[in-house]
């Protein structure tokens, strides 16, 4: 019976998703009137996807609407693909050339993740995280990229869900002097470094570049130095020709693929 109760629960709020895609918006009476599901209901289910970052409530005008994460929903293969397929050769020659580690990193509900990574592969590297690693937005090389590349309304959910959280490094969003600061130096620059101001590893620092399909951004390829050996700034410096070159080749494989 639970299994069968957590079935229809699913059905219920995929038909809630399907009814916010087609009405562009709605608040609770609209959906609760076209699916047929009591107020509370809907009110529960927007309270889970809100909670997950797939919806988002303006205040403006008290209807819910759908966030770019749903898109998400539907992309998963097709990342997997360009990831596995066309990444992973291109990052492990970057690693070869330059010998410190490089990794690549995807936006998933509130943080970059690393999806793939050459520090296995590297004498270099000190610290053994895997795939599927967290990095937080505000402060690490891959979320500031991200969030300065980002189209301005997937930007605004993001730092709406980041004020909602209770993480430490999070909580810099609520300093809007900082985030505009280093989102006009991301694109000044053209890449991203880590900030040192706000230290969640102290063993590492970063550089990173945003990986482009046309308008979208589909996540991050970055190089990881060792923080007492090399600063960001310095792996700027050295390598930026040669990680844009590594991206650039894998943007264009990325277009053959078509996602």
């Amino acid at each position: 019976m639970e299994r069968y109760t957590g079935v229809k629960s699913a059905e219920r709020m995929f038909d809630i998703i399907e009814l916010l895609n087609q009405c562009r918006g709605a608040n609770i009476g609209d959906l609760s009137r076209r699916s047929g599901f009591s107020r509370r209901a809907v009110d529960r289910m927007l309270i889970s996807l809100t909670k997950y970052g797939y919806v988002r409530r303006l205040e403006t005008d008290g209807k819910y609407y759908l966030t770019h994460l749903v898109r998400k929903l539907s992309d998963g293969f097709s990342e997997e693909e360009w990831i596995t397929d066309v990444a992973s050769p291109i990052l492990i020659e970057l690693c070869r050339d330059i010998t410190w580690p490089c990794d690549l990193a995807t936006f998933i509900n509130d943080a970059m993740y690393l999806r793939d990574t050459t520090r296995r592969f590297s004498p270099f590297s000190i610290d053994w995280v895997t795939v599927g690693h967290r990095f937080p937005m505000m402060i690490s090389a891959t979320g500031r990229v991200y969030l300065s590349y980002c189209p301005d309304d997937e930007r605004e959910e993001i730092l709406d869900i980041l004020r909602r959280s209770s993480d430490q490094f999070d909580l810099l969003v609520n300093k809007p002097k900082y985030v505009e600061t280093f989102l006009e130096e991301t694109r000044k620059q053209e890449y991203g470094i880590r900030c040192r101001q706000h230290i969640y590893d102290g063993r590492t620092d970063s550089l990173a570049v945003p990986i482009q399909n046309g308008s979208r951004i589909l996540g991050t390829i970055g190089i990881v130095g060792i923080a007492s050996a090399i600063t960001g700034q310095e792996l700027a410096d050295r390598y930026l020709q040669k990680l844009v070159a590594a991206r650039n080749k894998l943007e264009l494989e990325i277009k053959k693929i078509k996602i």
